[in-house]
């Protein structure tokens, strides 16, 4: 049974990778070399007036409560990003009897005339169409237009036109 040829690429890259990471890692400062800046920063800021300066005191030590609300946050976080991550990756289930049933909706040729004013409801069972013209007012215009055409003059609109 042979390899992969792809997993042998990502070693090799890997490999590369974490070479040349080795090779240009900075060396990290040592206990002394922080202290020695922590007192430069401190003289610093200790000529200026406004600025109380304190030296650096752990977190645990200050605020316990803060650190372990802190860390439940985490936690909780973690756990959420873990079920939600478990709950993508199950496999879907055919449900049976509890999908529901697509919706039906009734179709039907409706004939109407010109002129005509017609409201058209479709649901399961039929479809109606109801003739709205005798509401129409004078001049086969519907009443509800006129009112917004009411409104409209109220509000004193003014057209601005040259040539």
């Amino acid at each position: 049974m042979g390899t992969m040829r792809g997993s042998d690429e990502n070693r090799d890259a890997a490999a590369q990778l974490d070479a040349l990471w080795d090779a240009t890692r900075p060396v990290e400062p040592t206990t002394r070399d922080w202290d020695r800046v922590w007192a430069s920063v401190s003289a610093d800021l200790a000529r200026r007036e406004d600025v109380i300066v304190r030296p650096p005191t752990s977190v645990f030590g200050r605020r316990p409560l803060a650190t372990a609300a802190a860390a439940s946050v985490v936690v909780l976080a973690q756990a959420a990003a873990i079920l939600l991550a478990f709950s993508l990756s199950w496999p879907a289930t055919d449900r049976g009897p509890e999908t529901p049933a697509p919706v039906q909706v009734a179709t039907a040729e409706v004939r109407i005339e010109e002129g005509q004013f017609v409201l058209i409801r479709s649901n399961a069972d039929a479809v109606q169409a109801i003739d709205l013209t005798s509401h129409l007012g004078a001049g086969g215009v519907d009443a509800w237009y006129l009112a917004y055409n009411l409104l409209e003059a109220m509000a004193n609109p003014v057209v601005a036109m040259s040539e």
